[in-house]
């Protein structure tokens, strides 16, 4: 016996203006949620340029780890807009990985050039590093090939941005640092920024955000241990110096004399709560 198939005619859904709605099209994927961050600490940024210091591509490490800088910017860094006696980089050219191909940018675009401020530590190893590239451009001589980047090869040819990600995880291995990308030292820089109670401003603006509400979005701190440190910097702000151990006692005091009186009631019979007296012996029965 075959069944019977009821066809029902098609409902397509309407809109509050009496429009049919293309559900397909109103439709919103799941947010999926953020993973957290890989970050070194300040002491392990410290070991990783201790374990570096005889690199070749050390004064780019400590660039990276001094100022934030994307791995497009390191690559793209060019010598002559370093200004030794200003102290400042400025961040123009970049070059990027496109289907394997590197392509440099013109540094034309909104929020892509701005004047990076060196710090004493860092503006005297990129000086070192300047002055074993004059020599290496005397050395090689017409067999130099000058790009003109900031961090090259001893022949003048610039690494594969590639390459400079391969070299960082390298080196991070050797020294037995968690595993982190190279752009989580930015994220690195940024948090110790943060936890320094950096400036806002000054920290989105180093680090090349266009946004400052961007940059706090980003980094700001959502984990238990930090609601620990606003928990306690309150307290402490509020209550002040009657966070005494002497004073937390006092307090506990009355407590404890609730508390013990309450077990005696209880000791001598069952407990009923009475409105306004809290808890009394019951009279039931009595």
């Amino acid at each position: 016996m075959l069944a019977a198939w009821r066809v029902m005619p098609s409902r397509e859904p309407i809109s509050a203006h009496g429009a049919k709605r293309n559900v397909v099209s109103d439709a919103h994927p799941p947010r999926v949620p953020r993973k957290g961050r890989k970050v070194w600490t300040v002491t392990q940024l410290q070991t990783f340029l201790q374990r570096s210091r005889s690199d070749r591509f050390f004064a780019l490490w400590v660039l990276e780890a001094t100022s934030g800088m994307r791995r497009c910017e390191l690559a793209g860094a060019r010598l002559d807009l370093l200004d030794l006696d200003a102290g400042t980089l400025t961040i123009e050219v970049t070059r990027v990985v496109v289907d394997g191909r590197v392509i440099e940018s013109d540094g034309k675009t909104e929020n892509a050039q701005h004047v990076l401020a060196l710090d004493p530590f860092t503006l005297a190893a990129l000086k070192a590093h300047v002055e074993q590239l004059d020599q290496e451009r005397r050395d090689f001589g017409p067999d130099y090939h000058d790009h003109g980047v900031l961090f090259c090869w001893p022949d003048g040819r610039p690494p594969h941005p590639d390459t400079i990600t391969r070299r960082f995880k390298k080196l991070a291995a050797a020294a037995e640092l968690p595993e982190i990308d190279l752009h989580d030292v930015r994220h690195s820089y940024a948090t110790a920024g943060r936890d320094a109670k950096i400036d806002w401003k000054a920290l989105s603006h180093r680090i090349g955000h266009s946004d400052v509400a961007f940059t706090m979005k980003q980094y700001v701190q959502t984990d238990l241990e930090a609601d620990r440190q606003v928990a306690n910097t309150l307290a402490e702000l509020i209550i002040g110096g009657s966070l005494a151990s002497t004073a937390v006692a006092s307090l506990a005091n009355p407590l404890a004399n609730h508390m013990q009186k309450a077990l005696s009631l209880f000791e001598k019979g069952p407990l009923a709560l009475v409105a306004g007296e809290g808890f009394e012996p019951s009279t039931s029965g009595l």
